[in-house]
């Protein structure tokens, strides 16, 4: 029998593969929403499963929309315990039972525990993940090698995918951002969570398998490069969300407005070294610095 526990996964254009693996989560978490983000009148047939739920958008209507809508409908249900995931996030065996365990051990230790996160592999660069740890005047990254017990007013970065919600703080804490649409809601997220008095767990014993983009590994002079192909919509809402989270917290965390630099910087190096259509993801990423600031939010509307 699974345990008692909600899975939340956002698809759009799913292939065989992520169909499979849907398929088989209700195995490992009994229940699994599958919130369908593939615009009409495309229609993808999910597996039969009763414990397997497909809400049907019809329409792009972006992550954080989906996955407030998925959290709702797990906990409907009578679900505390949700998880959110990518769908191209793959796990590896005992995952729930590691991480729901995991969250008592938080959970008995801490009254304010609430979001679980494991640790991951991007499996494009071949790389583990490095947390932000951002503090009012610095900002520090750890891997788990060397994840240290930090301050409880420095706030730690995760990605959303793999993310144990505990749904009593989430509705204390409040939704991700619908008018984010993608990219940068897990900063948002994060920052968030500690401005209300929240903290974030890391599970260094559990690894995910996760895709970053089309990341890659290269070199330039001394400095390492991993640039993600990303389409130029997407270098959009990176630069548009990016600028409004650091603006959004910057009395809290001004340190934040310099690693947002210093991603950028990085970001434009990317597009100019190695990747295609230069001029249109610069432009792009131009247009989502200036409606950052403006504040112009929403799904991306060609201008």
């Amino acid at each position: 029998m699974p345990p008692k526990c909600a899975t939340v996964i956002v698809t759009y254009f799913p292939d065989e593969n992520i169909l499979s693996h849907l398929g088989n989560l209700p195995k490992y978490c009994r229940d699994v929403y599958v919130v369908e983000n593939t615009p009409a009148p495309h229609i993808v047939s999910f597996p039969d499963d009763k414990y397997l739920h497909v809400e049907r958008q019809n329409q792009n209507q972006g992550l954080s929309k989906a996955f407030n809508k998925g959290i709702d409908l797990a906990a409907s249900q009578g679900h505390r315990n949700i998880f959110v995931f990518d769908q191209d996030t793959r796990i590896p065996p005992s995952y729930f039972e590691n991480m729901l365990q995991f969250k008592n051990v938080m959970d008995g230790r801490y009254t304010n525990c609430a979001l679980c996160v494991p640790n991951f592999l991007d499996r494009n660069s071949g790389t583990l993940a490095k947390y932000p740890i951002i503090s009012r005047y610095s900002v520090r990254h750890r891997t788990c090698d060397n994840l240290e017990s930090e301050s409880p007013e420095d706030a730690l970065i995760a990605i959303t995918s793999g993310t144990l919600i505990d749904y009593e703080m989430y509705r204390q804490i409040g939704p991700f951002r619908d008018d984010y649409f993608i990219d940068f809601i897990d900063n948002e997220y994060c920052l968030r969570v500690y401005r209300r008095g929240f903290r974030i767990a890391v599970n260094c014993d559990v690894t995910i398998d996760h895709a970053i983009g089309q990341r890659e590994n290269r070199r330039f002079l001394s400095l390492s490069i991993k640039p993600n192909h990303h389409h130029p919509v997407r270098r959009y809402y990176i630069a548009r969300n990016g600028v409004r989270t650091a603006l959004e917290y910057f009395n809290l965390y001004p340190s934040y407005a310099v690693l947002i630099f210093a991603r950028f910087v990085h970001e434009i190096l990317s597009i100019l070294l190695y990747e295609r259509k230069v001029a249109k993801k610069l432009k792009f990423f131009s247009i989502g610095v200036r409606d950052g600031i403006a504040g112009r939010m929403g799904a991306f509307v060609d201008r």
